[in-house]
């Protein structure tokens, strides 16, 4: 019975860097992860031990480090566009290139209110993110971050479910929201800021979330993605993934206390995960 391949790629994955550029004392650093994946001409290599057109792996290593010393990194997204269309032009063969960025975020250490020339502090679980696809007609950039944590002890509720047989949670009118936020949106223009474009809506993100009168998690995340496609013309749509983090009041009545919503237990697991994608309407 004969047998074909119907989708093949490969790549090379976890590629760590770190960029320091100097200007006189004053120093900057962008440390990111790029994975790229090749889709092309491959399949021989699967079918006929034929590897004359495969590019190796350490080969698309060593091209991240060497682009990365003759290009400045503005952004993960530019970088990933450099990269892609590196591949696209240098290999016949290759029908799309995938390039997945992301970055960890450093902050400059402030001495007596100034910030350090050369001293850095690391942001946390936060990331930057950017994925970069292109083929030979075109290329689509989506930028994004993950790992975003946030909390608010108040401001937030969860009623008027439905309920059944099994359903043991009580309504509420006041709880903690914490969740960690992942985020990714398209550009119609893939010559934007990144770099501004992602302080803006992160930015957004956060000021909506703070300051939104939650009636769910559902409720809130609409209301931070519509917020950012207000103010942010650049971008088409936005993705948002918002896990609920539990914390449980605990009941203290056994010691005789009261807990009027001041000691809880966070949890981990099981947690809700809350999706959605908004997009911008198209004019008529």
């Amino acid at each position: 019975m004969p047998h074909s391949i119907s989708h093949q790629s490969y790549g090379k994955c976890a590629v760590h860097l770190t960029k320091v550029s100097r200007v006189g004392a004053r120093h900057s650093i962008v440390e990111l992860t790029a994975d790229v994946e090749l889709d092309g001409d491959f399949e021989a290599a699967y079918t006929a031990a034929d590897n004359r057109l495969v590019v190796p792996t350490d080969t698309l290593k060593n091209t991240i480090y060497a682009l990365a010393k003759q290009h400045a990194v503005t952004s993960i997204e530019s970088f990933g566009q450099t990269l892609a269309q590196h591949f696209i032009a240098e290999f016949d063969h290759v029908s799309r290139v995938t390039v997945r960025l992301s970055e960890q975020p450093w902050q400059r250490i402030l001495v007596d209110g100034s910030e350090h020339d050369h001293a850095f502090s690391a942001a946390g679980s936060e990331r930057y993110t950017a994925v970069v696809s292109s083929d030979r007609q075109s290329m689509k950039t989506t930028s994004g971050l993950n790992g975003l944590v946030v909390l608010k002890t108040t401001g937030s509720g969860f009623g008027g479910f439905l309920q059944d047989r099994f359903t043991t949670l009580r309504e509420s009118d006041d709880r903690i929201f914490a969740t960690t936020i992942t985020a990714e949106w398209d550009a119609c223009n893939p010559d934007i800021d990144w770099a501004s474009c992602r302080h803006n809506v992160r930015q957004k993100l956060l000021e909506v979330f703070a300051t939104h009168d939650s009636a769910s998690v559902q409720h809130t995340l609409y209301a931070m993605a519509i917020a950012v496609l207000d103010t942010s013309e650049a971008i088409q749509s936005i993705t948002l993934k918002m896990p609920n983090q539990h914390r449980l009041l605990v009941d203290l009545e056994a010691f005789g206390l009261a807990n009027p919503n001041e000691i809880f237990v966070p949890t981990r697991e099981p947690y809700g995960m809350i999706c959605a994608t908004v997009k911008r309407d198209s004019e008529t």
